[in-house]
């Protein structure tokens, strides 16, 4: 798999006008190629990315893992909470609920960077905790461009030619 930016990305340029608009209480970022193509799309459309790094700066931000962490550490942007191992959506919810009295969730305005497919699990138990959830895309899931090794492992799986499969 690849990830393939999405061709025109209102949703991304939309997402960042409200961010320095203060509109979000919490950004939830899952994912680093996420974050870094959200910032590539925002510097492309607009030549800087400045204000928007600053918008993140003034806002609670939420990690599901050390990829975005890393981004974000990279930027200067500090992360209020991080999703602990194995850094699922689950163990991010409880780190949201365990810091409940300092952003309840019920009310709060959150963005939810999305990966190749929108996390519904996770969306879903944010709007169950009264939270308003804005869902950014920012690429999407593709095949590879050459299709031929998977091709020849499929053909391998059916001549036993494999013994474990990891997926």
């Amino acid at each position: 798999m690849r990830e393939v930016p999405l061709e025109s990305n209102t949703d991304a340029i939309a997402f960042a006008d409200a961010l320095e608009q203060g509109v979000f209480d919490l950004v939830i970022l899952l994912t680093g190629v996420g974050m870094r193509t959200l910032a590539a799309v925002v510097q492309h459309a607009r030549g800087t990315d400045t204000s928007f790094i600053d918008a993140l700066r003034r806002t609670r931000i939420a990690a599901r893992g050390p990829k975005p962490v890393a981004v974000l550490r990279e930027l200067g942007v500090a992360v209020w909470v991080t999703a602990p191992e194995p850094n699922t959506w689950r163990e991010l919810i409880a780190a949201l609920d365990a810091r409940s009295g300092e952003l309840s969730l019920a009310g709060a305005r959150v963005a939810v960077q999305e990966y190749g497919a929108p996390n519904v699990e996770l969306i879903e138990a944010l709007e169950r905790r009264g939270a308003h959830v804005t869902r950014v895309p920012v690429y999407q899931w593709a095949l590879p461009e050459d299709v031929e090794p998977l091709r020849e492992a499929i053909r391998a799986i059916g001549r036993s030619d494999i013994d474990v499969l990891l997926l």
